[in-house]
Formats: structure tokens, C-alpha cells, sequence
């Protein structure tokens, strides 16, 4: 029995059907979207190292995830992206080059997915079926580009955050995997929202990248099992330079390094233990268990 199974089964004792969904978003440490910062692309990467620690953690808890893949990643790290489909996990499409999706024209938006998808489908000879925007930027004024994904035969969209921050998110938007509507039309498309809690009646994540290095592991831990309590599955997003606190960083203002950066020294070994604590898999296996997804 893996940690995972052993873990797992005491935490979801109360509720065994429910498994949670495990996501990395693969892009490098400069893949970011503030404007007036340069990189400097000298310095280097461990990205190697951190996506063999990703994969590490996952063969260890016995867990599949859904690995949402920049096209540009493709390109600099085909033996990565095999890597992680030889293993077992999904890869999906994060677009090309990290664009905010509400930035790009609806023709530029459905470019930069497709041209992510036919590199990712050539390196791992499987179709890719999830799409990611890069910073959640799918929000309520480009909400009609998720119909560039059904016409590019993608099958989900896991690019809606029900919150309100400064960046990006959609605080209406349904916490339900659900199959949404554009321009009065059903999609033949799932949209899984990141999971979110209520704190003093608004929507706040608790599971993914700012929000787990931010919250202690038992708290998150306490969430996750209140969300599996009543039948809901929980997800957990995190970057590949979330695991390393000696990788380089960008120059931001104090406000976004602090969300960029805080407690990134602690987030592996959280990561590892809440992988143990429950059951995870991928979100295309847990769309097919669940809703019916046949492709």
C-alpha cells in the first residue's frame, strides 16, 4: 500500500468515492505577467531539477496529476514533457508563451492554444484535452473565448477562479464543475473552477499556489477534508518554482513578491504531506469517473 492509499483511506474515510485533483501549471521561474519587469534570462534555471522533484513526489504518494504545459516548454524540454506523459499524468495546454488570454484578440487566443496543442500532441502522441490561461486570466469580458476551445476539440477549461483579486478571477462564476454557457448555448466543453471556501462570505481559494504557501498545512488539510465531507472534490495547483526557495526571483514591488515568493522555503514538504493526506488523480480520470467524459 502506497503512502497515498494509506493516507488517503483515513482521510476520506467518511467519504472513499471522493478523490481530489492534483494540477502543476510547467512554466519557468520569468514566466510571469507584470508589467515593467524584465527578466534576466543569464541567470539561468533549475527548472530540471524542480519538475524531477515534482514527478519525485507523485511516483512517491502514488498520485496522477494534470500537468498544464507552456508550448514554449515543448520546445526547450521535450524529454521533460514525454517524461511526465510516460509516467502516467495528463499533459494539457497552458497556451504558447504564458499571453494573458485577455490581452489576445479571440483569433490570437485561439492561435497561441493550438500551436501549444499541436507541439504538446507531437511530443507525447496523445491528445491534449484540458486547457489552463496563464494567471487565470479567462475572466467575465473573454468569457466567450472558451468557445475557441470547444472549436479546437479541447474537452475542459480549468481556467476560472470564483474570487476577485486584482489580477484575475470571476466571483459569480459557479464553484461546480459544470458545463458552461456563451451567448445563451450550452458548451460541449466542462469548466472545473479552482476550489474556493467562504471567509466572511466571500470566495477564498485555500488550495493553489499564494493561498498554499500562505496557509498552514493544517488548515488547508482541515478544508480539503470539510470539501470531501460533503461530496465535493478539491484541487491543488502549484509551479514548478514553488518547490525550490534558492531559485531565482523576479524584481517585483514589495505587494507582488510577497505574492510571488512568500513561504516558498516551506511549500514541498507541505506539498508532500497533503499528497499523502488524500486521493489525487488527474482531472480528465476524475471528468470521466464523474461526469461521463469520453474522448
Amino acid at each position: 500500500m502506497t503512502g497515498a492509499q494509506a493516507g488517503g483511506s483515513a482521510a476520506a474515510a467518511n467519504q472513499p468515492e471522493v478523490s481530489n485533483m492534483l494540477t502543476f501549471d510547467i512554466e519557468e521561474w520569468f514566466h510571469a505577467n507584470y508589467d515593467n519587469v524584465v527578466p534576466d534570462l543569464s541567470k539561468g534555471s533549475s527548472f530540471r531539477a524542480h519538475m524531477d522533484t515534482l514527478l519525485r513526489l507523485c511516483s512517491e504518494a502514488g498520485c496522477k496529476g494534470t500537468f498544464f504545459v507552456l508550448g514554449c516548454i515543448g520546445e526547450n524540454y521535450p524529454d521533460v514533457v514525454r517524461a511526465i506523459a510516460d509516467e502516467g499524468h495528463d499533459v494539457a495546454s497552458h497556451g504558447y508563451g504564458h499571453e494573458l488570454a485577455y490581452k489576445q484578440t479571440y483569433e490570437e487566443f485561439k492561435a497561441d492554444v493550438k500551436k501549444s496543442v499541436d507541439i504538446l500532441e507531437n511530443l507525447t502522441g496523445k491528445p491534449v484535452l484540458g486547457y489552463r490561461a496563464p494567471s487565470w486570466s479567462i475572466v467575465e469580458r473573454n468569457l466567450h473565448y472558451l468557445l475557441a476551445l470547444e472549436e479546437l476539440g479541447l474537452k475542459y477549461d480549468a481556467s476560472i477562479f470564483p474570487v476577485k483579486t486584482f489580477l484575475y478571477g470571476i466571483p459569480t462564476a459557479p464553484t461546480e464543475i459544470h458545463k458552461p454557457r456563451v451567448n445563451g448555448r450550452e458548451l460541449d466543453l466542462f469548466e472545473v473552477p479552482m476550489s474556493v471556501m467562504k471567509l466572511a462570505g466571500r470566495n477564498m481559494g485555500y488550495s493553489g499556489g499564494f493561498y498554499f504557501r500562505f496557509f498552514p498545512r493544517f488548515f488547508i488539510k482541515q478544508a480539503i477534508r470539510s470539501a470531501n465531507r460533503q461530496g465535493k472534490s478539491a484541487i491543488v495547483y502549484l509551479h514548478p518554482r514553488e518547490v525550490d526557495a534558492n531559485e531565482h526571483q523576479l524584481d517585483l514591488p514589495a505587494k507582488e513578491h510577497f505574492i510571488h515568493y512568500y513561504n516558498v522555503r516551506g511549500t514541498e514538504a507541505k506539498l508532500e504531506s497533503i499528497m499523502k493526506s488524500f486521493r489525487f488523480t488527474s482531472i480528465s480520470e476524475h471528468l470521466q469517473r464523474q461526469h461521463g467524459l469520453k474522448w
